[in-house]
């Protein structure tokens, strides 16, 4: 088999992002006590044809097998829980696209560059310790995601990801939606499949729905969120994480 680099141009995701707006995630139109906390839509972030190039790369790797996504529990370790998630999931760890990802984004989302004082994103522990985070990467871990008919992802809040060697760590989400609503021509349309956003109460929802190009970003702390079960068509997504070290 090819290898995932020879499966896609040279200058694949080189470049600007094709047609950019940002819109921050009103909060007041759907859950007023989450008003503060950060979530950012940034779409024309790639072109269909892009998303369609990334997803047939990822599945060259595989031979077109979808293995089932599985829960993280702790520990660096995950389990099989498909009460809680159930879809399938490829995994491709390339720093060089995810780079490329961030190029095209990174001027949109200045605010997010350093962390100082912001126990709603960091936790309390770097507030007291007067620490500065500042942001170096994407996770070189693409996660691609694959739900179809009957498929979910039940509420759940996403947790931080340390490396090994404990210099970095995670406190932004990255959702890169891989395709439509509509489906392509010939394909059956997308019926659910939102990013749900819950209330802590689970009784107000806000939905960002499915738009292939189309980036969702938001902290992972108190943010808590689900797949929408996917009734009819099929959902693709890539999610990542952004990554933080501890400034000098």
């Amino acid at each position: 088999m090819a290898s995932n680099e020879e499966t896609l141009p040279e200058d694949f995701l080189q470049g600007p992002a094709p047609a950019l707006t940002r819109s921050d995630v009103d909060w007041a139109k759907g859950i007023p006590e989450y008003e503060g906390l950060w979530a950012v839509i940034l779409d024309g972030v790639l072109t269909q044809k892009e998303c369609d190039m990334l997803v047939a790369a990822a599945e060259s790797r595989t031979g077109g097998t979808w293995e089932r996504a599985m829960v993280n529990i702790g520990g660096g370790r995950q389990a099989m829980y498909e009460d809680v998630r159930n879809c399938g999931r490829i995994i491709w760890d390339n720093r060089d696209y995810v780079g490329r990802l961030w190029a095209r984004i990174e001027d949109s989302v200045p605010e997010i560059y350093r962390l100082q004082n912001q126990p709603d994103i960091t936790g309390n522990g770097p507030v007291k310790r007067r620490e500065t985070w500042r942001m170096t990467r994407l996770n070189e871990r693409m996660r691609f995601l694959r739900y179809k008919g009957g498929e979910y992802f039940r509420p759940h809040c996403d947790g931080t990801y340390e490396t090994p060697d404990r210099r970095e760590r995670s406190y932004f989400t990255l959702h890169l939606y891989l395709s439509d609503m509509a489906g392509k021509e010939g394909e059956e349309p997308l019926l659910g499949g939102a990013t749900t956003f819950h209330s802590l109460s689970m009784t107000r929802d806000l939905d960002v729905k499915p738009k292939a190009g189309r980036v969702l970003l938001f902290q992972h702390r108190s943010l808590l969120h689900s797949g929408e079960d996917v009734e009819k068509g099929t959902k693709l997504t890539m999610r990542t994480d952004i990554m933080y070290a501890l400034e000098n």
